[in-house]
């Protein structure tokens, strides 16, 4: 039983740390990310701006593979977590193309206090503006205030 208790802790923490690693390698460093604000944003093209969206969108994807491939052989039992966050992860994103990101992040970035803001955060900010988060608001005068 003891042994049993240990396994599963093991188990655990080991699901989480790939969880916290997998988040990790997503995120931008934030020198990078802040040269990747509204300034940058608006010196692309329309072709660009969309280039970038779609990578992001790659990014998502190689991180869900990747965390979904080393549950799947180490923990049998996280085959449904994995499955459900494909599944959310899709429902979040829907009636989000690349374009209409795109078009939403110009407008995003036309209002002055948004300048600094990286666009992987303009991005989360305009997907949950068309999903009408309640709490976008406050999301937003968090990442104005981190990136001034």
């Amino acid at each position: 039983m003891t042994q049993r208790r240990k396994a599963r802790s093991a188990g655990m923490a080991a699901m989480i740390g790939a969880i916290a690693l997998a988040a990790l390698l997503c995120v931008p460093s934030r020198g990078l990310a802040v040269k990747r604000a509204g300034a940058f944003w608006s010196g692309l093209s329309r072709e660009q701006k969309t280039d970038l969206i779609l990578g992001i969108f790659d990014g998502f994807n190689l991180n869900e593979n990747i965390l979904g491939i080393t549950l799947k052989n180490e923990y049998t039992i996280c085959t449904d977590i994995m499955e459900s966050i494909m599944r959310q992860s899709d429902a979040f994103f829907a009636g989000m193309p690349a374009g209409k990101i795109v078009t939403a992040l110009d407008t995003f970035y036309t209002d002055r206090k948004n300048k600094n803001i990286p666009v992987s955060w303009g991005l989360w900010v305009v997907v949950r503006q068309n999903r009408k988060d309640p709490t976008v608001g406050d999301f937003l005068g968090e990442l104005r205030a981190l990136y001034p």
